[in-house]
């Protein structure tokens, strides 16, 4: 089976993303709500029953949501965080019980596994949040030789040449789009929070993630890379047409699928597998029946990719 990646959710109002290997997924943190992720699941054709663990990157409350964690307490998901996400987690009642259930794991900078077999490297990022946390991601499907290559950045206010180097020859990336300076700028935000979003603890513009993008591919093997997620685009401060116009500018009529994620619905659901050659050979997820829970489900027509 290919593996499939879909985000669920991805603003200043929430953001979750799935990524799941023969039938067991992993989120990337879960900032909404337990119904309201539920629904995106379903969406891609998923359920919470998938679910076996979960992801944090940090403790800001648009990538955690006190309610979904009482529901993965319930439903005894484990929890990988950072020892340092423990003073904004501490509070949350549903965080106390996954402890006492001892389905807390921390990691640290070291690449672990999850209950499904995933490799994780967390690649940490700057941000204002406290400790903050990209991921590198890789995930076998069935007997493949090698494994499908993830790489996973939402909240950074800058990116080092050391995280390029994490992300070569990943088979797909999704990396945080903002903002466009200019409309950061020219917004009738405080000029605080305008400098605060610009600065180093902030987040990516829409350059910055380019850049980001231009670096890896320069590191990266000539078709390693099939897709590309632009992650946390920011509704006041930025369009998709902005953050997918600079993007196709750096990748320059490389056969890159390109997707800008979103808000609400869940988009883009994408499934990857390697092919024989050693590169991986991804394409969007095929029509199912929303009553095939387990299988993948349509995309809409509108939502924003720009597929080559």
């Amino acid at each position: 089976m290919p593996i499939q990646f879909a985000v669920l959710a991805s603003g200043s109002r929430g953001n979750a993303s799935l990524v799941r290997t023969e039938g067991v997924g992993l989120l990337i943190d879960f900032g909404i709500g337990p119904r309201a992720l539920a629904q995106r699941l379903e969406s891609v054709g998923a359920s919470w029953d998938h679910i076996s663990a979960a992801l944090l990157t940090h403790t800001h409350g648009d990538h955690v949501d006190e309610h979904a964690l009482r529901n993965m307490a319930r439903r005894k998901i484990a929890l990988y965080c950072h020892e340092g996400h423990r003073r904004g987690l501490e509070s949350f009642e549903g965080f106390r019980e996954l402890e006492q259930s001892g389905l807390v794991r921390h990691y640290g900078d070291q690449p672990f596994l999850t209950p499904a077999g995933m490799r994780v490297e967390p690649l940490e990022l700057s941000h204002d949040g406290g400790p903050t946390f990209g991921f590198r991601i890789e995930a076998r499907s069935g007997r493949a030789k090698r494994p499908v290559a993830l790489g996973y950045l939402a909240d950074t206010g800058h990116w080092t040449e050391t995280i390029a180097d994490n992300l070569t020859d990943v088979d797909l990336l999704g990396v945080e789009f903002n903002h466009d300076v200019e409309l950061q700028k020219t917004s009738r935000r405080s000029p605080a929070l305008i400098a605060r979003n610009l600065g180093d603890k902030g987040h990516l513009s829409n350059e910055q993630g380019a850049r980001l993008v231009a670096a890896v591919l320069s590191r990266s093997s000539p078709g390693a890379m099939r897709h590309l997620v632009l992650l946390h685009l920011s509704e006041q401060c930025n369009r998709p047409h902005i953050a997918l116009d600079t993007a196709r500018a750096v990748l320059r009529n490389r056969r890159i699928d390109l997707h800008a994620a979103l808000q609400s619905p869940a988009h883009p659901n994408l499934w990857v597998e390697p092919n024989r050659r050693g590169r991986s050979s991804s394409k969007p997820a095929p029509k199912r029946s929303k009553r095939q829970v387990g299988t993948p489900a349509a995309e809409p027509s509108f939502l924003f990719s720009d597929a080559s």
